[in-house]
């Protein structure tokens, strides 16, 4: 992401993989700086273009190409940028892995959280749960009760508000 004078970001569309509780979205949408900072800043909407959406669950309607949309972030279960960030500036260079499963009403990932090597083992919950979405690793994302319907992405960021529980081992 391009930086203006004074440290403030350009905004860009970014094309993103967007998982709800009964469709897959790949959309655009306009990201100012990081998709982490625009995910969990205050905004309740954000707005999306060139929508295309794969039914999960029965009734669920396809989309392609619709121009735009608008999506609330509540009801996201998980997003990722199609194509890789770079690592932030700030990232700690020494991280440690641990298994991660988190659960929701109706989806399930598995796959790593990373912490600095430095944070205490009991603090690692915390660190996740701080932020309304948390990034998870090497990720297997199942739809419960939809046989098929599972697939593996490099990350995706979880939605909080959508856990039932979290198991770390």
């Amino acid at each position: 992401m391009a930086q203006m004078p004074g440290g403030l970001a350009t905004t860009a569309w970014s094309k993103v993989d967007v998982l709800t509780p009964y469709q897959r979205l790949t959309a655009e949408i306009q990201i100012r700086g990081r998709l982490r900072e625009n995910i969990n800043d205050p905004e309740s909407l954000f707005h999306l273009r060139n929508v295309s959406a794969e039914p999960l669950l029965p009734g669920a309607v396809p989309l392609n190409g619709v121009p735009e949309g608008t999506f609330k972030k509540e009801q996201i279960c998980g997003i990722r940028t199609i194509e890789p960030e770079p690592p932030p500036p700030d990232q700690v260079m020494e991280m440690i892995r641990r298994y991660a499963m988190f659960q929701g009403a109706n989806f399930m990932v598995t796959g790593f959280a990373e912490f600095p090597k430095a944070a205490a083992q009991e603090m690692h919950t915390e660190i996740l749960l701080k932020g309304r979405f948390f990034q998870l690793l090497d990720v297997t994302v199942t739809m419960i009760g939809v046989a098929g319907k599972t697939w593996t992405q490099p990350n995706i960021w979880v939605n909080r508000d959508q856990m039932l529980a979290l198991f770390m081992g």
